[in-house]
């Protein structure tokens, strides 16, 4: 009887002494991301054997003992916080990219619109005054000014296209990189016994890893009861145990890139930060289309104009600019301002330039660029207002998620008063059980 009363003390000090290990270890680690909240899971060591049918007898001691660590985690929740992670960094990266497509498009507030006007302001001018040489070369170099602008604008543009792509390829470099380690955790975690220190800690790194992913590019996640992992996309397997499937990055010209898994294209992104950004891309890059062709109709409406009249000396106005059907092609000729044709044939000094106004309706130039301007900033509008809200339902999701896995110190200091009371009654039980052995000893 004594015998056993030592065994119960001393399991039950054991237990309260690994269950103390783990709430440090949660205070350790309360500001770590990462980290799941440990408890101990306890079970009753007390074993029974059946000598009559009718009744159990007692035949072992009755004790406690650790069964295993257990992870305050809800796969539920859990899964719920990649989606709304992923699309909340999706958003995030889309009004960076498309913000900075902005910035491109108004050229450091320089942009082709306000040139535009000007030009038409000084063809008012024109106009009034048509032989007036410091508002012949205003004039030509308004137009050389719009063409520097359609230039700058589109090699804007163009850079920042060109970022989006080194961005792109650094988000695969790490999608690829959390491939790699989860492939390893797969092989670490099947041989590790559920329930352990270590399986526990392998399991919040693969948690980790699978965040990376999640938040990189849409993917479909399945577990196996070992806790290892398996990752498809499209039918496609990215990560079959330890073999991983590297995503690659293709760029196309004039198009946003492409992903390939396995030398097969897959369709385009549509969460995480490569969805985020190919999105963002194929806007500006449509953006980039619309500028090469209001570049074209700046040429064309520009040197209609210039052929339908004709110089002061009675010649068939030139071509003012030209252009290789892009915005960053158009080059002013270099006319000079008695190549301008002001007049119109065999009629009024001004008549020409007097029709330069009509250039200026819905469907003209400056219109198309003000258009552009605002699909712009109302495309940047609604990725802004859709960021917001995939922000506040991330952080709704996330506080549901903490509540159940993330430390929480109160909670933990609790636990140690709790644990404390408790290896106290437990060193009792067999302080107890030492002083009746003392006893029965004197008796003899």
């Amino acid at each position: 009887m004594m015998s056993d009363l030592f065994s119960i003390g001393r399991a039950a000090i054991q237990v309260n002494a690994r269950a103390l290990e783990i709430v440090g270890s949660n205070v350790a680690n309360a500001e770590n991301p990462d980290y799941v909240r440990r408890s101990i899971s306890v079970g009753d060591t007390t074993i029974y054997g059946v000598n009559n049918p009718l009744y159990g007898n007692y035949t072992g001691t009755g004790s406690v003992a650790v069964n295993g660590i257990t992870r305050s985690s809800d796969q539920f929740l859990e899964a719920a916080t990649r989606q709304t992670g992923a699309s909340r960094v999706k958003g995030e990266a889309l009004v960076q990219w498309l913000d900075q497509g902005e910035l491109a498009l108004s050229n450091n507030e320089t942009d082709i619109g306000a040139q535009l006007t000007q030009l038409f302001g000084t063809a008012e001018e024109l106009a009034a005054i048509p032989f007036e040489p410091a508002l012949r070369n205003q004039f030509i170099g308004d137009v050389e000014a719009s063409v520097q602008r359609f230039n700058q604008t589109a090699s804007n543009l163009s850079t920042t296209i060109t970022r989006i792509n080194g961005a792109a390829a650094q988000e695969a470099e790490g999608l690829n990189s959390a491939l790699n380690e989860l492939a390893t955790l797969n092989e670490q975690l099947r041989p590790i016994p559920s329930g352990t220190a270590q399986h526990a800690a392998l399991l919040d790194r693969r948690d980790s890893a699978l965040t990376v992913i999640t938040e990189k590019l849409d993917v479909e996640i399945s577990f196996a009861n070992d806790g290892t992992t398996n990752i498809t996309r499209n039918g496609t397997d990215l990560l079959a145990f330890n073999v991983a499937s590297p995503v690659n990055l293709v760029t196309t010209a004039g198009a946003s890139f492409d992903i390939e898994i396995g030398g097969v294209t897959q369709a385009a992104p549509s969460n995480g930060t490569l969805g985020g950004i190919h999105r963002a891309q194929s806007t500006l890059v449509t953006m980039s289309n619309d500028l090469d062709s209001l570049a074209v109709q700046f040429a064309t409406e520009l040197n209609t104009w210039q052929a339908n009249g004709q110089t002061d000396a009675g010649a068939v106005g030139a071509a003012i600019v030209s252009h290789g059907g892009t915005a960053a092609s158009l080059t002013a000729t270099g006319l000079t301002a008695d190549d301008l044709a002001l007049a119109s044939p065999g009629g009024a000094a001004n008549g020409n330039i007097l029709a330069f106004v009509d250039l200026r309706t819905a469907s003209g130039t400056e219109q198309g660029y003000e258009a552009i301007v605002m699909g712009q900033a109302q495309n940047l509008l609604s990725a802004r207002s859709e960021s917001e809200a995939a922000t506040a339902f991330d952080r709704a999701t996330r506080e549901a998620r903490n509540n159940v896995s993330a430390v929480d110190l109160d909670r933990e200091a609790a636990d140690l008063i709790r644990l404390q009371q408790s290896y106290e009654a437990s060193a009792r039980i067999i302080q107890v059980a030492r002083e009746t052995m003392q006893s029965i000893l004197a008796i003899f």
